[in-house]
């Protein structure tokens, strides 16, 4: 048996064509994937059944058993878990690099198993990168080697601060042909520790460099944000004109309070806390609980502040004033807040003011909060939060999320390249 040729290096969110050929009809083969992060080791597998021409083939293919069901070409790659004990054994004298897995297969006929490594890169050839430090923000811009000048994008990540997620969906999308900043506004040095009052004014910053640049087309600049960075994405959108297209993943259209919570709001314009909205306290809860007004194990304790609509008006974003077409991805299991219904009011307010640009609202069943790119590990679905230590539960399912992710991508590509069109 061997595979079909396989690339040594390809970007994390490209579909493989995974087959394995010269096999009797009807063998039995089991599929692996290895790999490691952060010194644990995960693993997926799947058994498969040659068709009549000796091939096993995963795009047209579902396993006979394994750690995903169906048929789907990549179930490998987000159906990885981690492995304990004498399992994770298996891992020995494989790369710990945590950008390549080893897809290895064995045969049930005693034949010696084959093996391929395969790495998965955010930045493709061509795309090169620069940390940014001028006019006091902190960035990685990451763009082709090419000419330009390119359609640009701010990307934002949430409450962990830093780079995270920012930086690997800004290479991703330079990947894709786009000049792409990444950018941090707390949790490195120079800058809050906490998001905290962050000033909007900072981030204005960061576009009016952008738009300087001699690779970017100043009139085609978009957003991207992630969770608490979706609800900024929003809110960017509803204050700098220049930006042509917001992408909010997982996002609230209601401004919240710092995180973790200190009594103000988490950004300013113009020295001055935006409204923002507060959420019950557990002595109200449980005096809502013992009414029967908030149900035990719901996020009533956002909601029921929310019923008063004045209140909620002047706590939401003025998603009308964006100056260009809007997409919100939410995953309807989201756990760890609820994106889908707080993504809910920007559209009725959108509707409400008659917004005369495109909006879509991407809403997943069985997913949760953690949609992005394909092809990534969604089994992990609870975490101790990076600035809280808090435990966080992410919700959905790991097919789920990861269908939402393999949805959304490409809808999600095609929304910026249409958006960030000449005008």
């Amino acid at each position: 048996m061997k595979f079909d040729t396989l690339p040594q290096t390809c970007l994390v969110d490209e579909t493989l064509a995974i087959r394995v050929l010269e096999l009797q009809p009807g063998a039995r083969i089991t599929l692996k994937l290895w790999s490691s992060f952060n010194n644990v080791v995960l693993l997926s597998s799947a058994t498969f059944a040659a068709d009549s021409n000796g091939v096993v083939d995963l795009s047209g293919q579902a396993p006979v058993s394994g750690s995903y069901q169906g048929i789907d070409a990549m179930g490998l790659f987000w159906s990885r878990a981690p492995a304990h004990g004498d399992v994770a054994e298996g891992f020995k004298g494989m790369t710990k690099d945590p950008f390549t897995a080893t897809l290895a297969a064995e045969g049930d006929d005693g034949a010696p198993p084959i093996s391929q490594r395969i790495k998965r890169v955010f930045a493709g050839p061509g795309v090169v990168s620069r940390e940014v430090r001028d006019g006091g923000f902190f960035g990685k811009m990451f763009e082709p080697d090419q000419p330009g000048p390119h359609r640009a994008v701010l990307v934002v990540g949430g409450s962990s601060g830093g780079l995270v997620w920012s930086q690997e969906m800004a290479a991703l999308l330079a990947s894709h042909g786009y000049a792409a900043l990444a950018l941090a506004y707390f949790a490195v040095e120079g800058l809050p520790p906490t998001l905290d009052r962050i000033p909007l004014e900072y981030f204005g910053t960061a576009l009016e460099w952008l738009s300087e640049q001699t690779t970017v087309a100043a009139n085609k600049i978009g957003v991207v944000g992630v969770s608490r960075g979706g609800e900024l994405a929003l809110l960017l959108g509803a204050t700098y004109p220049e930006i042509r297209a917001v992408v909010a993943y997982v996002p609230s259209g209601i401004l919240w309070p710092t995180f973790p919570e200190s009594g103000h709001g988490a950004w300013t314009l113009g020295g001055r806390e935006i409204p923002y909205a507060k959420t019950l306290t557990h002595e109200e809860w449980n005096k809502e609980l013992a009414a029967g007004s908030a149900r035990e194990g719901s996020f009533d304790w956002y909601f029921l502040p929310l019923k008063d609509a004045a209140y909620a008006s002047k706590v939401s974003i003025q998603v009308e004033k964006i100056n260009g077409p809007v997409l919100m991805i939410t995953g309807i299991d989201d756990r760890l807040w609820p994106s889908t219904e707080l993504t809910e009011f920007a559209v009725e307010r959108f509707k409400q003011h008659g917004f005369r640009h495109r909006v879509e609202h991407l809403a997943y069943a069985g997913a949760g909060h953690s949609i992005a790119w394909p092809n990534g590990p969604t089994t992990m679905l609870k975490a101790k939060h990076a600035v809280s230590g808090d435990e966080m539960d992410m919700g959905g399912t790991p097919e789920g999320t990861a269908r939402a992710r393999q949805d959304s991508w490409p809808r999600m590509l095609a929304f910026l390249r249409a958006a960030l069109v000449d005008d």
